[in-house]
C-alpha cells in the first residue's frame, strides 16, 4: 500500500498502536487528493501524481470514485504531448456543506459553506454575553433558514461546527464592557459556565441529527486561513485571533497543532509586559480593550468607516496601538522562538484599518528589539479577517470529514 506524503501531522486522538490497513490508506489518500484539488483547481491527474507521489492507477481509481460520489467534477480537458487529452478536475460545490456557529462574548454569528469554500449564508447577531436560551433561539431560526435554502441538499450537510472562546466565564472584570444592570457580575459568571460544557453542542446534534465539531475560535480561524487562503500556500504559521478577547492557533506542517490537552497556541494566556491594559494578552489585544480605551477618553466605539476615519479617533487608535505593541512584544517573541513560523497571521473582528496600523507598528518594534539569532517572520492580515470566526466554524465539519489527518493511518 502506497500512501501519499503530505507532512507529519500532530495527534488529534489517543493512539493505542501503530499500523494501517488498506482501507485506512485508501481513505487517507482520498483526502489527500481532495486537498490537492482544492488547492489547485482545474488540476489534471498527472499533476496530482506530481503533487502527491501516488501512482497513476491509484489516482485514477480514487478520482473516478470521487467523481461518482459528486465530490469532484470535470471542468475540461488539457491536451498533452501525446496520448488522449487529460481531464481537469475541481471540487464540486454541491458535494458537501458545512454549517458553522460562532459564539463570542458580544455576538453569535453563523455561516454556511459549500464544498468549494464559497459562503452561501452569513448571519450575525450582536448580543452581549449570550445565554443558553438566547443561543438556542438564534440557532433554531438559523437551522430552519438553512434547511429552506438547501431543500433536498440538506442531506449533504456533513455536520455543525461550533467555535467559541475557552473560559467564557473568566476575565469579566476587563472584558465585560457592557453588562445589563439586572445582571450583576456574579450571576453573569454563573450563566456563562454553560459555555464551558458540551451542552450546546449536544443540543445542536439533537436538533440537526448531525455531528457537532467543537473548537476554540482561534483554531477555527486558523483552519479557515489554512484551507481557504488563496494568496499563498502556508504550511507553518501562527494565527492571532482578535475578538472580544484574543487567542492563538498554531499550524505546523499543514495541520492545526493542538498539543497534549488541546490548548496549544493559546497566545492570549501569556502575561503582558506591564499590565496597563490587562494582566494577560487576551485582555490587552482585544475589542474590549480598545472599547475601554476609547471610553476612557469620552469617545464611543465607532460603528462605521466614517467614524473610524475621524481624526480624533485615529489619534486615539494610534495611542492604543503603541501601548498594545509594547504590552504584547514578549509574547510575540515567544511565539517566534517556540514555533519558528513562516508567518504570523492576524485576523478576527478588529477593524481592518486598526489591524493595519497594529501590524505596521509591531513590525517596526519587532525589528528594533529583535534578539540576536532570531529571524522575524512575515506579519500578515488574514484574507478572511473579519469573518474568520464564523467561516472557521463552518470549516470544522468539512475539515474533520475530508482533510488528510495522518491519525487515519494509526490504529
Amino acid at each position: 500500500m502506497k500512501v501519499a506524503k503530505l507532512g507529519r501531522v500532530p495527534k488529534r486522538k489517543k493512539i493505542v498502536g501503530l499500523g494501517s490497513t488498506s482501507e485506512q490508506g485508501r481513505r487517507y489518500n482520498e483526502r489527500v487528493i481532495l486537498h490537492v484539488v482544492r488547492k489547485h483547481p482545474n488540476i489534471s491527474r498527472i499533476q496530482i501524481a506530481l503533487e502527491t507521489g501516488l501512482s497513476a492507477q491509484t489516482i485514477s481509481v480514487i478520482t473516478s470514485s470521487l467523481l461518482a460520489k459528486g465530490m469532484l467534477q470535470v471542468t475540461g480537458k488539457v491536451k498533452g504531448n501525446r496520448g488522449q487529452p487529460s481531464i481537469m478536475l475541481t471540487i464540486c460545490p454541491d458535494g458537501a456543506y458545512g454549517l458553522g456557529i460562532n459564539v463570542d462574548r458580544d455576538h453569535i454569528s453563523a455561516a454556511l459553506l459549500d464544498f468549494s469554500g464559497r459562503c452561501i449564508l452569513l448571519k450575525e447577531h450582536s448580543i452581549h454575553f449570550p445565554s443558553q436560551d438566547d443561543a438556542q433561539a438564534i440557532a433554531l431560526n438559523l437551522i430552519a433558514e438553512v434547511k429552506a435554502i438547501l431543500g433536498e441538499k440538506w442531506g449533504r450537510v456533513r455536520g455543525v461546527g461550533l467555535a467559541k472562546p475557552d473560559f467564557m466565564s473568566l476575565w469579566l472584570d476587563s472584558l465585560a464592557s457592557e453588562i445589563p444592570n439586572q445582571d450583576p457580575l456574579t450571576s453573569l459568571r454563573e450563566s456563562l459556565r454553560y459555555w464551558e460544557t458540551d451542552e450546546f453542542s449536544t443540543w445542536l446534534e439533537v436538533q440537526t441529527n448531525l455531528p457537532c465539531v467543537t473548537e476554540n475560535d482561534a483554531n477555527a480561524a486558523a483552519l479557515n486561513e489554512l484551507l481557504l487562503s488563496k494568496a499563498s500556500k502556508r504550511s507553518h504559521f501562527f494565527y492571532i485571533f482578535i475578538g472580544s478577547a484574543c487567542g492563538g492557533g498554531a499550524v505546523v506542517e499543514g495541520e492545526c497543532f493542538l498539543g497534549a490537552n488541546a490548548r496549544a497556541g493559546n497566545f492570549g494566556l501569556i502575561p503582558t509586559t506591564t499590565g496597563r491594559l490587562g494582566k494577560q494578552i487576551l485582555e490587552a489585544l482585544s475589542l474590549s480593550s480598545l472599547s475601554r480605551f476609547l471610553s476612557a477618553q469620552g469617545r464611543p466605539f465607532p460603528t462605521t468607516e466614517k467614524d473610524w476615519a475621524e481624526d480624533t479617533i485615529q489619534g486615539l487608535v494610534d495611542q492604543w496601538v503603541d501601548l498594545v505593541c509594547s504590552e504584547i512584544l514578549p509574547g510575540i517573541f515567544s511565539v517566534i522562538a517556540l514555533f519558528d513560523p513562516q508567518s504570523i497571521v492576524f485576523g478576527g473582528r478588529l477593524p481592518l484599518s486598526v489591524q493595519t496600523k497594529l501590524l505596521s507598528v509591531l513590525i517596526k518594534v519587532l525589528h528594533t528589539h529583535c534578539p540576536l539569532g532570531m529571524n522575524i517572520p512575515n506579519l500578515e492580515i488574514a484574507e478572511t479577517a473579519e469573518t474568520s470566526g464564523m467561516v472557521g466554524a463552518a470549516i470544522l465539519p468539512l475539515y474533520d470529514t475530508f482533510s488528510p489527518h495522518r491519525s487515519l493511518l494509526l490504529v
